[in-house]
């Protein structure tokens, strides 16, 4: 099973549920297998950092556009609004923004009153559907079939992904871990090596650093 990422709001209404468990059936089906913060992660972090963690463990990204904020009343650039505008999770954005920074292959998907940010079409260099979730069909319908089999075969893999942003990133050593360029934390170099992922350590006295991932002692001198 691959690992993928799958933005998606951990709560939707009964009447897409059905359409979201055929598609999710359909990545099973790919052996895909998705994650998400809130639904198959619980990390202790914070959100945001817990986001990118988990993106380094992922070799694509699925961006699900359910509709979460109805406006009913308002003006967008001082022009009121004639009709009820549906908005997404902002999650989805921050999540689309941050898979598109570690050059992570994004297949967009929202449902047919969405809109703005990354659904807007020409935002993204990505695979952008639009589909009336509220059909339980719409998960395994011909062309999200074929545009999930496309967007497969770019996956990329995260030893290889790994090698490229070492080729892009200037790795310093201090203190016995790793530090990257605008980046003041301390990373395990354990685990960027073996399994190429960035993970935080923590000072445990003068002379030992500890990786919150493997628990690895690290020493500073």
């Amino acid at each position: 099973m691959k690992n993928i990422f799958l933005s998606r709001p951990n709560w939707v209404s009964p009447i897409y549920q059905d359409g979201l468990n055929n598609f999710l059936n359909l990545l099973k089906s790919h052996e895909l297998s998705p994650r998400t913060i809130g639904t198959t992660d619980y990390p202790s972090k914070s959100p945001m950092d817990a986001v990118i963690d988990l993106l380094y463990e992922c070799e694509g990204a699925i961006i699900l556009g359910y509709p979460q904020i109805d406006i009913v009343q308002g003006s967008i650039k001082n022009e009121k609004i004639n009709s009820t505008i549906q908005l997404s999770t902002e999650w989805n954005h921050i999540e689309a923004g941050l898979a598109h920074a570690l050059e992570l292959p994004l297949l967009v998907i929202h449902h047919s009153n969405i809109s703005r940010g990354v659904f807007d079409r020409g935002v993204l260099n990505n695979f952008v559907y639009q589909k009336d979730f509220t059909a339980n069909s719409w998960g395994i319908s011909d062309d999200i079939a074929g545009a999930l089999t496309k967007w497969k075969s770019n996956l990329k893999p995260i030893c290889k992904r790994h090698q490229h942003m070492q080729q892009n990133e200037h790795i310093e050593i201090k203190w016995g871990c790793f530090k990257f360029p605008f980046d003041e934390k301390l990373y395990c170099p354990m685990c960027y090596n073996n399994k190429n992922i960035k993970m935080l350590t923590t000072r445990v006295d003068s002379r030992n650093r500890r990786c919150t991932s493997c628990e690895k002692n690290i020493p500073t001198g």
